[in-house]
């Protein structure tokens, strides 16, 4: 399974007296028999920091269909976020950083709370796709000349990642909400590998990862 990071930007104008701009950036809980996922460690790393006038708010999601798009519906009305920033788990050997989110779902797979998909389609009248408002190459650019390890993804798999993916592009699309986002995989931590015993997953040290966050989060003016 893969897990998820998003970025969110609003374009609106704010007026005087209003919050200050706010980042929020989103982790999901451990899954797949994990006791830890990075997603969750940067976002509660970040929660409260302040990067370029921007207010970092940090939001672990359940891994659950049923109840984490009324928990970041929550969020975003009340931060008004002029970014979101969508952070999630995938095996893979570096930072990538997604293009595009596609209308599947695993029917095979089923969350932390054991809910299944009854159909593989996210939504029956939404569109095959949506691309990312965030163009991916540039942050995997800034990333590389920091010397971490960084891509550009073409598929955010057919498990939670995506399905989050596909429902924030989905809500820029309509209307309800003003913002630029994108999805960051981040890769596993050494101590998974050590818990599953598996010394061939590839990972990345968690303070590599959150270092990577602030720079794609300073580079977002």
């Amino acid at each position: 399974m893969t897990l998820c990071v998003v970025l969110i930007r609003t374009s609106s104008t704010r007026l005087l007296g209003d919050s200050v701009p706010t980042i929020l950036v989103t982790g999901f809980e451990p899954f797949d028999g994990f006791t830890i996922n990075p997603s969750e460690e940067v976002a509660k790393n970040l929660d409260g920091k302040k990067i370029n006038q921007h207010l970092l708010v940090g939001l672990v999601l359940p891994l659950d269909y049923k109840k984490a798009l009324g928990i970041l519906d929550a969020a975003l009305k009340k931060n008004k976020p002029d970014y979101v920033l969508c952070c999630g788990q995938a095996n893979r050997a570096v930072i990538t950083i997604e293009r595009i989110a596609i209308n599947i779902l695993s029917t095979k797979r089923p969350d932390n709370y054991d809910n299944t998909p009854e159909t593989d389609i996210i939504d029956q009248q939404g569109p095959a796709a949506y691309f990312t408002n965030i163009d991916p190459h540039s942050l995997v650019q800034v990333l590389k000349e920091k010397n971490i390890p960084a891509d550009v993804s073409y598929f955010a798999g057919a498990y939670g990642c995506n399905w989050l993916l596909y429902n924030v592009m989905q809500r820029i699309e309509n209307g309800s909400l003003d913002a630029r986002a994108t999805f960051i995989h981040l890769p596993a931590i050494p101590s998974q590998a050590i818990q599953k015993d598996m010394m061939s997953l590839a990972t990345m040290p968690l303070d590599m990862q959150i270092d990577a966050m602030l720079e794609i989060i300073k580079s977002l003016d």
